[in-house]
């Protein structure tokens, strides 16, 4: 089932919300970063034609967009056949340009096209960003961007600085890690690593210049035992741009750690994946299932089902022939960062599930919970990770990771993996839950174990409304938690 979402407006006319000639939006996509390319001209809006399209023509209409590049490019309506007629044909670009009319192309309307030929594109999404690309807004002044942080206000904590603190590492193998120090009060000394994250991490890589956090240190690896600590209890969210913007809870130029040696140190790079779940597929995937604990063994073992059902197997000598009510969907989640997603612990230390006969290559992977409207969790589910592999890919990537035969794990830039509504514990057990709406929330990489280049649109939020009878999803969004 293919969904439009996201329209994404290139260039404001001088005449209010009417899009200006050459304006572009993507339609057809299951997420906003994806579709067949659409141009305004004269008032409609109309088909690109495949002839001459190129992953170059991609990066052009990708960056107009706002989106960081082209994942890949589309022939051939990969997006369902438009409506609309065919504006532009033989579009060919070199690749720097700045809009798609820049490039070679054919006169407006002059084509050989059908619009089953409609060109597309698979975007990537600029870290940070949510799902929501930069807007560019053209008049007749100067274009300005307005990007989602122009909004954001600094975490408010026990105590916040206006003027950023000097920070640096110190004590690594090379200048992409080590401690990180901060001047207090004149005073150069080390962190704390209480709280210390990836989170923190990330912003520490950032505010000095070496992009994005690899890992987050809490120990004395990299020196620093003996210096002065200066700040501890540090909370950030990891879309903050220095630490300064972060909470923390003690600021001096002499604390004391809870022991000596935890030291707050980073490794950093500048190439990480970023993990998307595909927010429409929930809605379209919904659905009850009524079943019997006898079937739910396997599931039961890997904690799926509701404390509830616990109870019964405990307590009742016929628990197999109870019922649960399980709401299934599908999920997918895409890698669209600049590296391969991998599990955190090593090939060697997976653990084999004889039930269901795999290996378990990250203790969670995703958090499935409803919510009531007061964010109180009511019900909820966890997807152990059966095995993370490649299962779709954007046109010209090739699948790289595979469960069978203990085969590497993973999720290779532009792959999905995804988890189909009829696989064990690809639901949450409401057997307890009243009717109702509720908030449907699916987190992936929940602890945030694994690096990527931003965590804020690793969650969807959903409006779910649960008759006794039926369930429905709506208004499905990437964000952050």
């Amino acid at each position: 089932m293919i969904i439009a979402v996201g329209l994404i407006v290139l260039l404001a006319s001088a005449h209010g919300d009417v899009p200006a000639d050459g304006s572009l939006r993507l339609t057809g996509g299951a997420m906003e970063t994806t579709g067949n390319v659409m141009v305004f001209y004269q008032g409609k809006w109309g088909i690109v034609c495949d002839d001459g399209w190129s992953l170059r023509a991609a990066d052009v209409v990708c960056r107009s967009l706002g989106y960081l590049r082209a994942l890949g490019h589309t022939d051939q309506a990969y997006f369902g056949t438009p409506n609309e007629d065919v504006f532009l044909d033989n579009v060919r670009c070199r690749g720097d340009e700045s809009s798609l009319l820049e490039c070679d192309r054919n006169p407006w309307h002059d084509h050989d096209c059908e619009k089953s030929e409609a060109a597309g594109v698979f975007c990537a999404p600029l870290p940070g960003s949510l799902s929501s690309p930069l807007r560019v807004n053209v008049s007749n002044s100067t274009p300005r961007i307005t990007s989602p942080h122009e909004q954001h206000t600094p975490t408010q904590g026990p105590e916040t600085n206006s003027i950023r603190m000097p920070i640096r590492l110190r004590g690594g193998r090379n200048e992409d890690e080590g401690r990180v120090e901060v001047r207090v009060q004149g005073h150069w000394g080390a962190i704390c690593g209480d709280h210390w994250t990836l989170l923190e991490a990330t912003v520490v890589c950032k505010q000095v210049g070496k992009g994005h956090a690899r890992s987050a240190v809490m120990s004395s690896v990299f020196g620093g035992e003996h210096l002065a600590k200066v700040l501890s209890g540090i909370d950030c969210m990891g879309e903050e741009d220095s630490l300064d913007e972060c909470s923390h809870a003690r600021r001096s130029h002499d604390i004391a750690c809870p022991e000596q040696d935890f030291i707050a140190g980073v490794v950093c790079t500048h190439e990480l994946p970023d993990l998307v779940p595909n927010a429409t597929l929930l809605e379209s995937s919904t659905y009850l299932q009524d079943k019997q604990m006898y079937y739910l063994t396997c599931a039961m073992e890997e904690n799926c089902a509701s404390a509830s059902a616990y109870e019964i197997k405990k307590t009742v000598r016929d628990w197999h022939i109870h019922q649960r009510r399980l709401m299934r969907f599908s999920s997918s989640t895409w890698n669209f960062g600049t590296a391969d997603f991998r599990p955190e612990s090593n090939k060697a230390d997976w653990e084999w599930h004889l039930c269901h006969m795999h290996f378990h290559s990250m203790e969670v992977f995703a958090h499935y919970d409803l919510l009531d409207l007061q964010h109180n969790k009511v019900a909820e589910g966890h997807k152990a990770s059966f095995c993370l592999e490649d299962v779709q890919c954007l046109p010209g990537k090739q699948k790289k990771f595979a469960c069978k035969g203990y085969g590497d794990q993973g999720i290779s830039v532009g792959c999905a993996d995804d988890y189909l509504h009829d696989i064990d514990c690809q639901w949450i057990d409401i057997t307890d839950l009243k009717p109702g709406t509720y908030i449907f929330r699916v987190h992936i990489n929940p602890n945030n174990h694994v690096a990527e280049l931003s965590y804020s649109n690793n969650a969807v939020h959903c409006d779910l409304s649960y008759t006794g009878l039926s369930v429905t999803v709506t208004n499905c969004e990437n964000g952050p938690i």
